[in-house]
């Protein structure tokens, strides 16, 4: 698996995910931009999405337009509404599209779980389509009890000190998480990584 994690402070929110996948057996280290856990929107401004689970479920939401309408930013519509009846929607079209989830009997789900960050707003998404808006912060994956231990211990310090204890946490104990660290916010969308050597 993996672990993300985000804070909701100050206006924004702040994003950090581990880069290691695993294949049976085996682990890889996901240094490109295209294989970060943690990607910025298409076509929509302060908008970020991050993910733990199937690689192919994240390819394709990582590429996937219109999830996003600029109506929707321009209008500020983008609330727990939106993520309930608009995006999650979006996203099991993309995800049948191009088949990665078939429709059943039962209704589909997705094998991954997601954050959805927008400004100052942050959404957990689970693979039966359920959405709880978060007030504070979380922690998504296999390290998510390390990373929320930790997180609880640090209250008060700058998010992204948090973000970076709170994964190294998770990488002292869970052989699905490594580094290094990617680090992003709604703010910028900028990204930032931080190898084992430059967390204290």
């Amino acid at each position: 698996m993996s672990v993300v994690v985000a804070i909701k402070e100050n206006g924004k929110v702040t994003i950090g995910a581990d880069s290691q996948c695993t294949r049976g057996g085996t682990r890889r280290t996901l240094s490109n931009p295209n294989n970060y856990k943690v990607w910025k929107v298409l076509d929509a401004e302060n908008c970020l999405i991050a993910h733990v689970g199937l690689v192919r479920e994240a390819n394709i939401i990582r590429v996937a337009r219109d999830l996003v309408p600029e109506m929707a930013q321009l209008k500020d519509k983008v609330d727990f509404s939106f993520v309930v009846k608009r995006l999650v929607p979006r996203m099991f079209e993309e995800l049948e599209e191009y088949r990665a989830i078939k429709k059943g009997d039962n209704p589909p789900e997705f094998e991954s779980s997601f954050l959805f960050a927008y400004k100052d707003k942050l959404f957990y998404i689970s693979g039966n389509a359920t959405v709880i808006e978060i007030d504070d912060y979380c922690a998504i994956g296999s390290g998510e009890c390390e990373a929320i231990g930790s997180l609880l211990s640090t209250e008060g310090e700058p998010c992204e000190e948090r973000i970076k204890k709170a994964i190294k946490a998770s990488a002292a104990s869970d052989i699905y998480v490594d580094y290094p660290i990617i680090t992003t916010d709604t703010e910028k969308c900028e990204f930032k990584v931080y190898y084992e050597q430059d967390i204290k």
